[in-house]
């Protein structure tokens, strides 16, 4: 009778629905790069990064100081370098490194902000572990720069990834 009684009780409890908190928190981390001159109005300019991670993928927004429109994609990190203008529009082009769910790879990008819109042009993948990794990622060889990455499925002897190289 006891066990009887303690099995009724366990499935009306069991059964119960439970009151707590089903929202979730959502949480924005910004970070803020010091981006060089986008616009070409001599004045320097910041790219503003948000984070949330409350979506079922990561969505990452990078909204800038004044008038320069900002843009949206899925990642989960990004780290943004000024490089040189590349295109010859006397402005500074932007690195975007963007953090997949490959483990240390990461896309690499470089954008152009002209007539009030971006373009890609440049776009390449490497695996990064380190801060070292962000250096050195652009060379210029007879008067074309490359964007250099690392080639995911081919290794040297020493087991170190073969570079790709993206004209810019």
């Amino acid at each position: 009778m006891k066990f009887t009684l303690l099995i009724f009780l366990l499935f009306c409890f069991g059964c119960e629905t439970k009151k707590g908190n089903t929202t979730k928190d959502s949480k924005t981390k910004i970070k803020k790069f010091l981006i060089g001159d986008i616009d070409n109005d001599k004045i320097q300019d910041t790219a503003f990064v948000s984070l949330r991670d409350d979506e079922p993928i990561d969505l990452v927004s990078i909204t800038f100081s004044k008038t320069i429109p900002g843009f949206n994609f899925e990642s989960l990190g990004v780290h943004i370098q000024k490089v040189q203008d590349f295109n010859r529009d006397n402005s500074n082009e932007i690195m975007i490194f963007s953090r997949t769910h490959e483990g240390w790879w990461n896309e690499i990008s470089i954008w152009s902000f002209y007539n009030k819109k971006w373009k890609e042009i440049a776009k390449t993948r490497a695996f990064i572990s380190e801060d070292k990794d962000f250096e050195n990622r652009i060379i210029k060889e007879n008067d074309n720069y490359y964007l250099i990455g690392d080639d995911m499925w081919n290794e040297d002897d020493k087991g170190a990834f073969l570079k790709t190289r993206v004209k810019i």
